[in-house]
């Protein structure tokens, strides 16, 4: 197996795609090489692939020569790679008339129904965590499958490869909607804190990459923005991998025998401290409290009765929680 590195510091993507699993994730500190490294790797060896973006502002901001993704690409190894419409919703780049690659987003590619992109076996997804000022996507995980299948189309069927996916991010929000509709939430957790770079699960064909890459980050530290910004959420983020939007400092499992059962909302239920103001997450379901189904009526109906309540004990801090996972979900319901 070849490192996760090259003798530079920056990730291998080779090495990556060479594990060959079909749902590969990189979240990486800033500046390690992820879409660099996959885009050189695919413009190399699976052109044509498909290079998706999650708002259709996005791509048709990339599909403007000034901000190509390939700019720094072309100007390392003296090439050019142009591009065009391709529609509405996507564009074409190439070079020397050889496509290189196809542009869609997440947003508007149920549009795209018609377009045919069977000849490409990568499918590149960057950015794929939103921050919180993006404005989400309805149903964004399941979005997330059906651009897939999209894409995919019936090629297994055919005895042909599967369409290979290298979704790309930084270290935003551990609670993404692709994790949670993946159940990757509490996966990528167990390797925050066992400092593991790498999950591999065969049996789901997927890879979770979380790289360090020391090299790229004593390099980093001595630049101007990393001693501006030393100890803020912003280093820990772009340096260390910590998801900012999920501090852990409210993950503490609980004795359960100290709290009742208050409700239960999909696969979570949340307990009541018998004698204090105190809350507590977790996946266990006992006694009979009323229950919540997760669809859009029935998350209406928990808000009504219990948001407001749960809300302001969540920002007092008076909630804690059995793992990232259940918090995540009591987030997704609740705040």
């Amino acid at each position: 197996m070849n490192s996760l590195y090259l003798e530079s510091g920056f990730l291998n993507a080779r090495a990556i795609l060479d594990f060959n699993m079909t749902f590969n994730f990189i979240i990486g500190a800033r500046g390690v090489g992820k879409t660099y490294g996959f885009l050189d790797e695919a413009r190399k060896n699976h052109a044509p692939f498909v290079l998706m973006r999650r708002t259709q502002a996005q791509v048709d901001i990339i599909n403007k020569p000034d901000f190509s993704p390939f700019k720094p690409i072309c100007r390392d190894h003296h090439i050019e790679i142009e591009s065009e419409s391709a529609g509405k919703y996507a564009a074409r780049f190439f070079m020397d008339d050889q496509t290189i690659c196809y542009t869609c987003a997440l947003s508007t590619i149920a549009n795209m129904r018609g377009f045919d992109m069977s000849n490409a076996d990568l499918l590149i997804y960057d950015e794929f965590i939103p921050e919180r000022h993006e404005r989400p996507i309805k149903g964004e995980g399941a979005a997330f499958l059906n651009a897939y299948e999209t894409i995919n189309r019936n090629r297994e069927l055919e005895n042909k490869p599967a369409l290979t996916v290298v979704c790309m991010a930084n270290a935003f929000d551990i609670a993404n909607p692709i994790f949670l509709e993946l159940g990757l939430v509490g996966v990528a957790q167990k390797m925050k804190e066992k400092g593991q770079e790498l999950y591999i699960n065969k049996e789901r064909s997927i890879l979770v990459c979380m790289p360090q890459s020391l090299k790229i980050r004593e390099r980093k530290n001595k630049t101007a923005l990393y001693k501006l910004t030393k100890g803020s959420q912003f280093e820990k983020m772009a340096l260390n991998n910590d998801f900012i939007y999920n501090p852990a400092d409210n993950i503490k499992p609980q004795n359960l025998k100290e709290y009742k059962p208050m409700v239960t909302v999909g696969e979570i239920t949340i307990y009541k401290h018998k004698s204090k103001t105190a809350y507590y997450v977790c996946e266990l379901r006992s006694g009979n409290p009323p229950t919540f189904k997760t669809d859009e009526i029935e998350l209406k109906r928990y808000i009504k009765a219990y948001g407001y309540l749960l809300n302001r004990q969540y920002l007092n801090n008076n909630i804690k929680f059995e793992n990232m996972l259940t918090k995540s979900l009591f987030e997704l319901y609740t705040i």
